[in-house]
């Protein structure tokens, strides 16, 4: 055992904090007191001992007594406690419902006492290096997981940048979109309404997977997309396909992966949950409340919530910057145009909530427009 290693030993039996301290002292640093006041004091304010010895039938102090204090105010943790009795003392019961870990009879018999403290210092070592090891395992898991979550946020940024550059008008399309997004679903987080739906998680994950939104962009042609006048019916109709270019661009590689089981499951991962909504907005942000719109003509709540506010903030911002087609209109007219479509084009709630942020909204318009 460890030099280290401190035995505490409480009894008013001189003669008995002699016998014991002359069998203990090769297992470690043995604290003798023959006053409880002094035993407690010195167990506040020193490191935690490896084995703890009471005496059950002291003068002055009752040890059952010292030993429930200890619990009751968790001084000790986790330490072996054993408790000195005399021989003649037959009712166990009471001892193992003292909360003691084991006892030793009195007169002391040397072997006895050396193995059994022994037993019970080696027991409390390995415990301790278990307590090591799991912190260090939980550190290490801790690490790895902001690691991976540190690549994926920034594989996401890499991948929604890539679709910016094909608009040179929306260079911030993507960034603004995101920053209105987290306002509008944090108003709508406030209401009763919304309030048992919209956790902390469901804000991080929808957060993140809203720049995913028009993904699908990727697959327009380049003469359509950039296109500098009004779409023919047959162009805009390849247009509407961004999003469902989208939705089997991430499925497609969701299929591949491990995720596709969780999808499939009632799992509720953070990884699981963030691909639903990511597969959500991608494909429904171009719903309309009164379902005339886009690719599958859901109505009302049918369309995802994250869908439904990504489908205001995708219009906000795209009515009120430049685009190649056409030249960006105020803020006040593309507020009028939102609040006008409230029942219609979108969600009346999130509209509300868009209102009810639109100095917030006006903030991030302004210090990032074209």
């Amino acid at each position: 055992m460890s030099n280290n290693t401190q035995i505490l030993i409480l009894d008013n039996d001189l003669s008995c904090l002699t016998t014991l301290e002359r069998i203990l002292h090769s297992l470690g640093e043995v604290i003798c007191f023959n006053n409880a006041m002094d035993f407690l004091e010195h167990l506040k304010t020193k490191s935690s001992p490896g084995i703890i010895l009471i005496d059950t039938n002291s003068h002055g102090f009752n040890g059952y007594e010292i030993l429930s204090k200890l619990h009751s105010q968790s001084i000790i943790n986790d330490v072996p406690i054993l408790l000195t009795i005399k021989e003649d003392v037959k009712d166990e019961s009471t001892i193992h419902l003292s909360g003691a870990h084991d006892y030793l009879f009195k007169p002391y018999r040397l072997s006895i006492v050396q193995n059994r403290v022994k037993s019970y210092l080696e027991l409390k070592q390995v415990r301790d290096q278990l307590k090591d090891q799991t912190r260090w395992i939980e550190n290490e898991v801790t690490k790895r997981i902001y690691d991976l979550q540190l690549t994926f946020d920034l594989s996401i940024d890499i991948v929604t940048q890539l679709v910016e550059t094909r608009n040179p008008d929306g260079a911030t399309h993507i960034t603004r979109t995101r920053n209105y997004y987290e306002i509008i679903m944090r108003r709508l987080q406030k209401s009763e309404k919304y309030r048992s739906v919209i956790d902390e998680k469901y804000i991080v994950r929808t957060v993140k997977a809203s720049p995913l939104h028009d993904i699908g962009k990727m697959g327009i042609p380049e003469n359509i997309l950039m296109k500098n006048d009004k779409l023919s019916t047959d162009e805009f109709d390849i247009v509407k396909t961004h999003t469902t270019i989208g939705y089997n661009t991430i499925k497609n590689v969701v299929d591949t992966s491990f995720i596709t089981d969780l999808l499939k499951s009632n799992a509720n991962s953070d990884s699981s949950e963030f691909f639903k909504e990511a597969l959500n907005i991608a494909k429904y942000h171009h719903e309309y409340w009164d379902g005339s719109g886009y690719p599958e003509g859901l109505k009302e709540d049918k369309i995802p919530l994250s869908a439904r506010v990504m489908a205001i903030v995708d219009v906000f911002d795209a009515l009120s910057n430049k685009r190649v087609y056409k030249e960006a209109w105020s803020i006040e007219k593309t507020t009028h145009y939102i609040k006008s479509k409230s029942g219609t084009q979108f969600d009346p709630d999130v509209v509300k909530a868009f209102l009810l942020e639109s100095d917030a909204i006006r903030k991030i318009w302004e210090s990032t427009r074209n």
